[in-house]
């Protein structure tokens, strides 16, 4: 037999038995880990997505909620895991590539220790301000912030969180200066900022619309590329004055690095269908979120450009963490 042949043999048993891996898997349940606790959307988007998935494929999904050091105890756990596609992560933007671009040393690689499935959702931010504000656009608070450069500024719940980057890419890109004050959490700066202690922040739409529908805040923008059905009458940032303005908050299912091709594959085609499922996508919506289903190798260029972004973010705004 010549060796030409011999690999064509070769080749055709290793195609057979990856057929064959494919269409034994999932055979038992598979376990998603959520990096921070419950009740929040990180964990309620991989709840409502991998419910779906798990119909889709005849297994039951279980979404194990191990929280601890602002997502890195969780998303190790997964880099570790055996890459048998019975263990994913549910990866955030923070954890994939804002803490990378933070320089923040990190037990894995991102880029390196992961097999990308699929972008599952993006979350967008709601432009807000205090009706004490004399803005009631993007564009009239831009030109308020020139004319008092330093004086405006605006919350987030700590430094180096999307909302904070969110607020300095606004600055970068408006060429201005309102000043940043992070808070110890959510709760607290939407307290001092519906009571005017602060002038305006980036905040998701959960967080905003109880004081928006009674028109205690003020919303002025979106920060994704599309209006959102929760503020359907609210223009997005970049057409409301900012040009080419767009941040969010974003979650991705990935599996650990050398996990089989062909299960990376059976995942992708799940989250895609869940992700086309009406329910889920009136869950998304309802609460901000859009679907945003990829390529594996789109999400890891995804991963990348976002890095790089919030590189360029970071360095700008001379952000330095502890």
């Amino acid at each position: 037999m010549n060796p030409a042949t011999v690999m064509s043999l070769f080749l055709a048993a290793a195609c057979a038995v990856s057929a064959a891996h494919a269409q034994q898997y999932p055979r038992r349940p598979v376990t998603l880990v959520v990096p921070f606790p419950p009740g929040a959307a990180t964990d309620a988007f991989a709840r409502v997505i991998s419910r779906r998935m798990g119909e889709v494929l005849g297994q039951q999904f279980v979404v194990m909620n191990r929280d601890g050091a602002a997502g890195i105890i969780g998303t190790e756990l997964v880099a570790r895991a055996t890459p048998d596609g019975y263990t994913l992560l549910w990866g955030t933007s923070s954890g994939m590539a804002i803490m990378p671009a933070l320089k923040t040393r990190l037990p894995f690689d991102p880029q390196r220790d992961f097999a990308p499935v699929s972008l599952g959702a993006k979350l967008a931010y709601v432009l807000v301000v205090h009706p004490s504000v004399p803005a009631n656009s993007v564009k009239e608070l831009i030109t308020l912030a020139k004319a008092r450069p330093g004086k405006l500024n605006f919350a987030s719940a700590g430094t180096g969180g999307a909302p904070h980057l969110a607020g300095e890419l606004f600055n970068t890109m408006a060429g201005i200066n309102i000043m940043h004050i992070p808070y110890r959490g959510t709760a607290l700066f939407a307290t001092d900022l519906v009571a005017g202690q602060v002038d305006l922040a980036f905040a998701s739409p959960v967080t905003t619309l109880p004081f928006t529908r009674n028109a205690r805040l003020k919303p002025l923008g979106v920060t994704v590329t599309t209006r959102l059905d929760v503020y359907p009458d609210v223009p997005t940032v970049a057409e409301a004055g900012l040009p080419g303005y767009e941040l969010t908050q974003w979650y991705a299912m990935l599996a650990p690095a050398h996990t089989p091709q062909d299960i990376v594959g059976i995942l992708n085609g799940a989250m895609r269908k869940a992700l086309d499922d009406a329910d889920v996508k009136r869950r998304l919506t309802s609460e901000g979120g859009l679907p945003a289903p990829t390529s594996p190798e789109g999400l890891m260029t995804f991963i990348r450009n976002e890095t790089a972004t919030y590189e360029k973010i970071i360095k700008s705004a001379g952000i330095k963490t502890e």
